[in-house]
């Protein structure tokens, strides 16, 4: 079954705070380096929820959606949001090399987001050595993919298998719990920036791949984003300055894990925040309801990025 029968990717609270800081992130690449005329390329689904974004909030129009499924190619096509958009149906290992060559795209950079709903696999390993080996320099590149344990093996067999997915990159000396929970998913993650960093330098273009992404957020299986923008020479040192700085908002230091709240919930906690001395379980009592400590973490650090939704009745 095709990923799009199962979920509706805007309605899912810690993927839309994941994609909000990423979209804020490439705004700040697009200031700081003075970059614009982008494309965007990615997997719209019949959603095409980042590209919204893309042309909402960056002001992006040449876009490239990338779909494989027979049905979910022609539903693309169908809930396809603005004319810009080319649906393209075929695996994205058959249609990015035509990218490359395309007169529209090719001598400018991408935003390309390859947001995959299943784990970290030779074909994925294969769309990222395409990409950093052959998109525009100063291109933005992410990708996002399933971190759940068993999609890499039995305990036993997990560190070959993660050994053959990431070869020389692959650390040596790890333990048995590098190998479940949450240390594996840090574990993919920094592998997956360290394969980037490594096909970029091996590639001999000039500039430097500079890592600017990296998330875990789960709102069921864990999802691992990782990226960077392949910045050309004269823009490597502003990039790594950029993504240095404190308010980077591209790293966070824990995995984004939204409560599901309802609408009323969420603008009561809404109206309490900032708050410099943090939100504390009586103050959510107090409001006439009680959630955990951790969601209440969760939503304190992310509450300008909580999204709202209601239902709408006819």
């Amino acid at each position: 079954m095709a990923s799009f029968d199962l979920v509706n990717y805007g309605l899912r609270p810690s993927k839309s705070i994941q994609r909000q800081l990423a979209f804020d992130g490439f705004r700040r690449l697009q200031a700081n380096l003075g970059l614009k005329d982008f494309a965007y390329i990615g997997f719209g689904s019949i959603w095409f929820t980042d590209f919204i974004m893309a042309h909402r909030l960056l002001g992006i129009n040449d876009m490239v959606s990338i779909e494989a499924h027979d049905v979910g190619y022609e539903r693309a096509k169908f809930n396809c949001p603005y004319a810009p958009i080319r649906v393209m149906h075929g695996l994205s290992s058959n249609i990015l090399p035509t990218l490359f060559t395309d007169e529209l795209l090719k001598n400018r950079p991408w935003i390309i987001w390859l947001d995959y709903d299943y784990e970290f696999n030779e074909d994925v390993k294969e769309d990222v050595r395409l990409v950093l080996e052959n998109a525009p320099l100063n291109s933005i590149f992410l990708i996002t993919y399933n971190g759940t344990e068993m999609a890499y093996g039995r305990a036993l067999e997990r560190p070959d298998r993660v050994r053959d997915l990431f070869g020389s990159v692959f650390r040596d000396r790890l333990a048995k719990n590098d190998f479940k929970d949450e240390r594996l998913h840090r574990l993919l993650m920094e592998l997956t920036q360290d394969l980037m960093c490594s096909i970029a330098a091996e590639s001999s273009r000039p500039g430097r791949f500079v890592p600017s992404f990296r998330m875990i957020y789960r709102d069921g299986a864990p999802m691992i984003t990782v990226g960077g923008i392949f910045a050309d020479t004269d823009r490597v040192q502003a990039a790594s300055t950029c993504v240095r700085a404190a308010t980077w908002p591209c790293f966070p230091a824990k995995p984004i894990v939204a409560p599901q709240l309802t609408l009323r919930e969420a603008t009561m906690l809404q109206s309490q925040l900032p708050n410099p001395e943090g939100l504390t379980r009586n103050d959510v009592r107090a409001l006439g309801f009680d959630l955990e400590d951790d969601q209440i973490e969760a939503f304190s650090s992310y509450y300008l990025q909580y999204p709202s939704f209601a239902q709408i009745m006819f």
